[in-house]
């Protein structure tokens, strides 16, 4: 266990967490848990080129801790009308495609290293923010405002252009041949 990832780790400690604390409708101190949640998801990223831990286990935890944490999010808000449900439907639909594209890339005897794009990067931080704003909207029962939707919209736009980096790069990879086995 090194530093990185055992950030990682209590990021999704942190899910059932804020997820107890949204149900509980004690939407301030979910609201912490969730920023506390995203400086863990910087540290690790930070931790890990400073001390130089890498490891494949911190590869493959740290998006999924990201995906677990804003899916939780974004469903408990969508869910209490907070936020947009289509919102919710465009991250759904870009990690299905990505997962789908990893799976085929497997399948089909091309190795790939999931590596986030700069708009991929833009989407987490923007889908971040805007969850932040709803929860805080929500903690101070303020409903859903234009500027909420605008910070929506954002997020949304770039999880579209994220989307279509990553499908720009599985085309490229699926029309090189397959790796000798």
């Amino acid at each position: 266990m090194n530093v990185p990832n055992f950030l990682t780790g209590l990021r999704l400690l942190a899910v059932p967490v804020f997820i107890w604390l949204f149900l509980e409708e004690r939407l301030g101190a979910a609201l912490a848990v969730f920023i506390f949640a995203m400086i863990t998801d910087f540290l690790d990223g930070l931790a890990a080129r400073l001390l130089k831990q890498f490891t494949a286990l911190g590869a493959a935890l740290d998006p999924v801790a990201d995906k677990v944490l804003g899916v939780s999010a974004l469903g408990l808000l969508c869910w209490t009308r907070r936020l947009p449900l289509w919102l919710l439907g465009v991250m759904l639909f870009r990690e299905a495609c990505i997962f789908v594209a990893i799976y085929l890339l497997s399948r089909t005897g091309r190795s790939y290293t999931v590596r986030p794009t700069r708009f991929g990067k833009y989407a987490t931080f923007f889908v971040a923010a805007t969850i932040i704003f709803a929860l805080v909207q929500a903690a101070r029962e303020v409903g859903t405002t234009p500027a909420l939707i605008a910070l929506s919209l954002v997020a949304a736009e770039c999880i579209v252009v994220s989307w279509a980096q990553y499908l720009a790069i599985f085309v490229e990879l699926m029309r090189r041949p397959p790796q000798a086995a």
